[in-house]
C-alpha cells in the first residue's frame, strides 16, 4: 500500500525549512510567530520571529488583565506552560467579580522580534501509525520551542531579556483536504518537490489558538490571553525566490463571508449581475444562509526565469477550490488562465485565476502604511527587511464557474474576508523585488 509522506515534518536533505503560524486574536489582532533556518549559511542561518500586531481599533485584545497579577496568571518558566492560566470562561467571570478601578495595565501594545540564534536544534520521532504525521520538536536555546503532534501544536517563547512570554496552543485542525490528511496546495505538483528551488505546504487553514502573551516590566506587564483562529504553513527547498506575494485571511461573521463591499473590480454586465442576484437570494433566503467558515490564501511569483506560478486556495461550504499549475502559472506573456497585477506602493494584488470550469477574482487591498519588515530564507542566509507584511488588509472573493468550456460563467458566491467588524485583519505579504518602496516625492 502507498503512503503519502507528511510534508510538514522535517526535510533533513534540504537547504531551507521555514515554519509559519498566523494567529488572527478575536480582536482582529495578528500574533506571528516563524522558526527557520538556512543549512550552511554565511550568516544569520536561524531565525526566529515573534511579533504582535493590534487590531485597528488600537483596542488590544479583549481579555487583557484588569487585576494585579497572580500566580495563576503568571507562565512558569520551569515547565514553559501555562497550565495554571484560567481559560477565557474563567477571565471572564473574574473580570465581573473584579472592580474596574483596581490594577489596570495597559492593552498589549505592537511589539516584533528578529532573533537570529546561533543555534535551532531539530528532533524527530516516529508517527503513532503508518502514513499519519510526524511528531517533531524545534528548539532554539535561550529564546523558546515549537512542539508538534499528530494533533496539537504547541509554541513556547520566553526571552526574560526582552521581558516576552507567549503561548500558544494550536488543535482543532482544519486540513488543506479532510479526504487526504497529508495532502497540502501542492497537490500532484509534490512528486517532483525534489526538483523544486521552494515548496509551499499548509498543515491547517484553520485551527482553534488558545494564547497567552506577557510583555514587559514587573507589575506594569501587560498580559493578554484568549482564544483565536490560526493559520499553520511551512516552506522548503533550496531558497526564497527573487520576488512573490503571500496572502491569507479568515471570514468573519456569515455577514462578512456573505459579500457587500460592492464591486472592487469595477466590472459591469454578467458579473454585476451575477452580484446583484446573489444579494437579493440571500436577502430572501437568510434562514438558510451559510454561516460555514471562508479562508483563503495564496502564495507565488518568479519561480524560474520568466515563469511565474501560483498556488491558491479557496474554502468555503460551496466551494474547496485548489488553483495550481498549469493553470496558475505564466510563461512570459503567455497565460492564458492567470492575470496577476501587484503594486506594494499602492498595497493592492488583484488575481484572476481560472480552470475550464472554475474562476476565482481576488482584490487585496491593505493600507502601505502597515507593512512591516520581515527576514526571508537565501541561499546565503536570512536577508533582513526581504519580505514585507501587513495584517490589516482586506480581501474581496468572487467565485464563479460554468457547465463546459467556453459556456457562461454563473457567480457562485462572493465574499469579504479579513474584516472583523469594521477592522481589517488579513494578511498581505511582498516579497523581494515584488515590494517597492512609497517615494514620498511621487
Amino acid at each position: 500500500m502507498f503512503f503519502q509522506r507528511d510534508h510538514f515534518a522535517p526535510h533533513k536533505s534540504r537547504k531551507f525549512e521555514g515554519y509559519y503560524t498566523r494567529t488572527q486574536l478575536e480582536d482582529g489582532g495578528t500574533l506571528a510567530v516563524i522558526f527557520c533556518w538556512v543549512k550552511h549559511a554565511k550568516e544569520r542561518g536561524n531565525y526566529v520571529h515573534v511579533s504582535y500586531t493590534p487590531s485597528g481599533t488600537g483596542a488590544g485584545p479583549t481579555q487583557y488583565l484588569q487585576r494585579p497579577p497572580t500566580p495563576a496568571d503568571t507562565l512558569s518558566s520551569r515547565t514553559h506552560t501555562l497550565n495554571a492560566v484560567p481559560s477565557a470562561e474563567s477571565v471572564s467571570a473574574s473580570l465581573s467579580r473584579t472592580s474596574r478601578s483596581s490594577f489596570s495595565p495597559a492593552p498589549l501594545a505592537a511589539f516584533k522580534y528578529d532573533f537570529f540564534p546561533d543555534k535551532i536544534d531539530v528532533v524527530t520521532s516516529k508517527p503513532a501509525q503508518r502514513g499519519g504525521h510526524v511528531p517533531f520538536t524545534i528548539t532554539a536555546p535561550g529564546i523558546g520551542h515549537m512542539a508538534v503532534t499528530a494533533d496539537s501544536i504547541e509554541y513556547s517563547i520566553i526571552v526574560p531579556e526582552k521581558h516576552l512570554r507567549v503561548h500558544l496552543v494550536l488543535d482543532a485542525h482544519t486540513l488543506w483536504s479532510p479526504a487526504s490528511p497529508l495532502a497540502g496546495p501542492m497537490g500532484g505538483i509534490m512528486r517532483l518537490s525534489w526538483l523544486l528551488p521552494l515548496n509551499w505546504h499548509v498543515r491547517s487553514t484553520g485551527s482553534r489558538a488558545t494564547y497567552a502573551v506577557e510583555h514587559g516590566r514587573a507589575l506594569i506587564a501587560s498580559k493578554a490571553y484568549g482564544e483565536g483562529r490560526a493559520h499553520v504553513e511551512k516552506n522548503w527547498g533550496g531558497s526564497f525566490p527573487r520576488g512573490w506575494i503571500w496572502a491569507q485571511a479568515f471570514s468573519d461573521s456569515a455577514a462578512d463571508a456573505n459579500g457587500g463591499g460592492g464591486d472592487p473590480w469595477g466590472l459591469n454586465g454578467e458579473f454585476g449581475k451575477g452580484s446583484s442576484q446573489q444579494r437579493r437570494r440571500r436577502s430572501q433566503d437568510e434562514d438558510t444562509e451559510d454561516h460555514s467558515e471562508r479562508t483563503f490564501c495564496i502564495a507565488g511569483g518568479k519561480a524560474f526565469p520568466g515563469v511565474q506560478a501560483y498556488l491558491v486556495g479557496y474554502r468555503s461550504q460551496e466551494c474547496q477550490w485548489d488553483f495550481r499549475p498549469p493553470y496558475a502559472a505564466a510563461l512570459g506573456r503567455f497565460s492564458p488562465f492567470l492575470r496577476v497585477r501587484h503594486d506594494s506602493r499602492q498595497g493592492e494584488v488583484e488575481l484572476r485565476v481560472s480552470s475550464w470550469r472554475r474562476k476565482l477574482d481576488v482584490m487585496i487591498e491593505a493600507s502601505p502604511d502597515t507593512f512591516m519588515d520581515m527576514a526571508a530564507p537565501l541561499r546565503g542566509g536570512h536577508e533582513p527587511g526581504f519580505a514585507h507584511e501587513s495584517f490589516r488588509a482586506k480581501v474581496h472573493v468572487r467565485a464563479s464557474k460554468r457547465r463546459w468550456p467556453g459556456g457562461k460563467w454563473t457567480v457562485v458566491e462572493e465574499c469579504v474576508l479579513g474584516q472583523v467588524g469594521a477592522v481589517q485583519c488579513g494578511a498581505l505579504e511582498f516579497g523581494g523585488s515584488f515590494y517597492r518602496k512609497v517615494d514620498p516625492s511621487e
